[in-house]
């Protein structure tokens, strides 16, 4: 239902306050309560993981909410190649075979 300009979605398990809980429209005293809380599970970073969390949803007083963006795109320029430096063509050889043995007559 709408309460104060806000919708219940789906219903949650209530809140412990220091005196009295409204549950469903009824007053519980917190006393009684407190014997049948309920232990939620907490996962690694220490959150509680409620199974039936109570969501309110509140309409936009203004309608659909219009999200703008402001984008700005550069086509960007490499930077010009350098001139090319001097040719240097250097003559590699292969290394010489080594020298056959002496030739002997007898």
């Amino acid at each position: 239902g709408l309460a104060g300009g806000y919708q219940t979605v789906v219903g949650g398990a209530g809140y412990v306050g220091d005196a009295n809980v409204v549950l469903g429209g009824s007053v519980y005293d917190s006393a009684a309560l407190a014997a049948s809380q309920v232990q939620y599970a907490a996962d690694a970073q220490g959150l509680y993981q409620d199974p039936n969390p109570h969501i309110i949803r509140r309409p936009n007083p203004t309608g659909v909410q219009t999200y703008t963006q402001n984008v700005r795109v550069q086509f960007l320029q490499p930077p010009p190649v350098p001139p090319p430096g001097p040719l240097i063509i250097k003559e590699v050889r292969p290394p010489q075979p080594p020298l056959p043995p002496p030739l002997r007559l007898r």
